[in-house]
């Protein structure tokens, strides 16, 4: 086992010490000081298991008879960290976890506890290993006697009726070890990584642990929403995740300005989950949505920019005239789930997976192909062909229009490399990302995209028709 099966979370604490349950359930101003102290015990606790089943961790004790007594224990961990009773917690959770977990940490600190700044603080600073030998002959019994039975107790005078019972200790294989930490996230609910897409898993070790002592991976996250506004995107964000723990997820009555019609307006949704895409922050939910166009239903899915929700309140399934089809969501969850949209995203390119769905065919340069795209990942449909035979056998059965233009235009390359994608029509992602190739990339088809493409051009060369630079040398 190593440390990425040991990320310090509150709830992972909270296993520790099942007492942090109650706090977490009725947060109060009273039950601030022994939350500390709780929460202090829980990471002297959680040290000790790394220190048994963590090879990573550079205390880790390693004991040559099966059973041991605290004494085993501490004797060896004294050698291992001559420094242990003047360290602080804060130095033993994060010193071998990266600025992420901190972060996701407080934050669980603040929400589930009410704890403020100073609070945490003075957590931090305790040493929490500055305890004496009875209280660390407890922490060891209690790992014993825990539901999940993090270590074994035998007694080794068992005969001995008339003087107490002495016992010693016995680790766990790792596999039922992994087991139990297995029951929750690695990275838990509360957390700023919850969730992992588009493989971004494989590496997420890299982004939350450290490599002896150094962080190596660093994200540069672009968000483009104003300052001002990202505090109550984050509220929002902590209010919607309180939401979702609601059973059945209510609806919700939001105020929402639309950058595109340019007005605000209040509309009813069932939300599903939160996306991260192109440098901002989404809501997306089925129900009442901005109009783009008069044919446009008044219902359906939308993405809604986070922080262009200025209020919101929570409905009842109840209220009356309520224009969401409540049967429908309430039957059928799973069509109205985050698994549902993942499953449209991957079916076709573009983040407006409400839109139909068009096939496209391009044409790259070949060695532009060679070196930056046939190795790369785009998106499951994008798909290499062949030849540009195979590009010629698509045009017959689609019945496009002009078909003879469109055989003569591939027979002029044909040693270019020719993709197909499936695309979501009216989506502008995609007409940004066909401009990101620039001329190394061509829509040979459909006609609506690529007369489309050809516009995009056409407006933007209208800008650069006056050569400046020249009229100043004039």
């Amino acid at each position: 086992m190593s440390n990425e099966h040991f990320f310090p979370t509150v709830q992972r604490l909270e296993k520790l010490v099942p007492e942090l349950l109650q706090v977490s359930n009725h947060p109060s101003p009273q039950a601030k000081s022994n939350c500390l102290m709780l929460l202090a015990s829980g990471v002297r606790r959680w040290v000790i298991l790394r220190s048994l089943y963590d090879r990573d961790s550079n205390f880790f004790v390693k004991f040559e008879a099966e059973l041991f007594n605290c004494a085993d224990w501490l004797t060896q961990f004294k050698q291992a960290i001559s420094d242990y009773q003047s360290r602080s917690l804060e130095s033993w959770l994060f010193n071998d976890y990266t600025a992420v977990v901190k972060a996701q940490f407080i934050s669980a600190l603040k929400s589930r506890y009410k704890l403020d700044d100073n609070d945490i603080q003075e957590l931090f600073s305790t040493c929490v290993f500055a305890v004496t030998g009875r209280t660390f002959r407890n922490q060891f019994t209690q790992l014993a006697t825990l539901k999940n039975h993090l270590l074994e107790r035998k007694a080794i005078n068992e005969k001995a009726s008339s003087k107490k019972q002495i016992h010693k200790f016995r680790k766990r294989l790792p596999a039922a070890i992994l087991e139990i930490l297995a029951t929750e996230q690695s990275f838990d609910s509360d957390g700023v990584l919850d969730v992992f897409t588009n493989e971004v898993s494989a590496i997420a070790e890299l982004l939350l642990t450290k490599i002896n002592g150094e962080q190596r991976l660093f994200i540069h996250h672009e968000y483009v929403v104003n300052e001002d506004l990202r505090e109550a995107s984050a509220d929002l964000a902590d209010r919607l995740k309180e939401i979702w723990k609601i059973s059945p997820t209510p609806p919700l009555q939001i105020t929402y300005y639309s950058a595109y019609l340019n007005q605000t307006q209040k509309y009813i949704i069932y939300p599903v989950c939160l996306y991260y895409y192109h440098r901002a922050y989404y809501l997306c939910a089925f129900g009442q949505r901005p109009q783009r166009s008069e044919t446009q239903s008044p219902l359906g899915w939308y993405n809604y920019r986070l922080e262009r929700i200025t209020r919101f309140k929570i409905l009842s399934w109840d209220t009356l005239n309520l224009p969401l089809p409540k049967s429908e969501i309430l039957n059928h969850p799973e069509n109205y789930s985050p698994d549902y949209i993942q499953q449209e995203l991957d079916s076709a390119y573009g983040f407006d997976f409400s839109e139909k769905v068009g096939l496209m065919l391009l044409r790259f340069e070949a060695s532009f192909a060679q070196r930056y795209i046939d190795n790369s990942f785009r998106h499951p449909t994008f798909e290499k062909l062949g030849s540009y035979k195979d590009a010629i056998a698509l045009i017959t059965p689609l019945k496009l229009p002009q078909p003879r233009k469109l055989i003569a235009r591939i027979n002029q390359y044909p040693d270019a490399a020719y993709y197909t994608l499936r695309y979501r029509q009216q989506d502008n992602n995609v007409i940004m990302r066909l401009q990101a190739w620039g001329p190394r990339v061509e829509v040979i088809f459909p006609y609506e995209l690529r007369q489309c493409m050809r516009q995009e051009i056409e407006q933007t060369w209208q800008l650069y028709q006056d050569a400046l630079d020249e009229a100043v040398k004039g």
